[in-house]
């Protein structure tokens, strides 16, 4: 009897622990959205799209190194997308306006697309890290390409940009382009996580408290300060 609850114990922290995973690296995503991306969005600086995209990856390869749990991605991106939605609760945009609809839903397709490469690539990846090239080319591509047509013909952005796009004309670009950037940053992020997987990690797991009272304080920090950001106008 004080197996099983020994047992039942375990499995919870354990699912405590994923869970607080997923809420962790997504609130650090969608902080650098905030921040970062606000801010190159403010200056127009070129290809940011594609760039806090390879951000984002960078992220998802860092939570994959260090819980090798590929089906975590797209909480990771939920999380994250989620941040989109203070547009509408601090500046009063619409909760199914474009310009909050079409970036969620460009987040969680690179979570979705990385999630499903990394199911199939992932112990190669664990064996050599050089395929989270692939991997991360790979994901960015099919990303960008359910994105564009997502875009045109469920939310029918191009009557909303400034300059009319097509999605032949997306994907020979943007989407070659995103895809680069994450052929870049997947590796970097995986480097990260695992260098951290393999040092931090251990030590803040043996004293579960103090795991969780780091990932409570960084899930607030990032909330916070991306508040602060939307209502400063990145």
């Amino acid at each position: 009897m004080a197996k099983i609850k020994e047992n039942i114990i375990e499995g919870r922290q354990s699912i405590l622990y994923i869970v607080l995973g997923i809420l962790v690296f997504g609130s650090i995503w969608g902080l650098l959205e905030a921040t970062l991306g606000g801010f190159l969005n403010m200056v127009l600086f070129p290809n940011k799209g594609a760039i806090m995209a390879g951000i984002g990856v960078a992220v998802m390869a860092s939570a994959l190194a260090i819980y090798r749990k590929p089906s975590m991605l797209i909480g990771i991106g939920i999380v994250a997308a989620s941040f989109k939605w203070f547009n509408a609760w601090l500046l009063f945009v619409p909760l199914n306006a474009i310009q909050v609809i079409n970036p969620a839903m460009a987040i969680v397709f690179e979570s979705l697309a990385f999630g499903l490469v990394a199911v199939f690539l992932m112990k190669r990846m664990e064996k050599n890290p050089l395929f989270s090239v692939g991997a991360g080319a790979l994901a960015g591509f099919l990303a960008a390409v359910a994105w564009v047509y997502f875009a045109i013909y469920v939310m029918n952005a191009p009557a909303y940009a400034r300059v009319v796009f097509t999605a032949g004309g997306y994907i020979s670009n943007q989407a070659v382009m995103q895809a680069a950037f994450f052929a870049i940053f997947a590796p970097l992020g995986y480097l990260v996580g695992t260098k951290l997987g393999a040092k931090t990690f251990p030590r803040l797991t043996k004293r579960m408290p103090l795991y969780y009272a780091s990932a409570l304080a960084t899930i607030a920090i990032c909330w916070g300060v991306s508040a602060i950001a939307f209502v400063s106008g990145l």
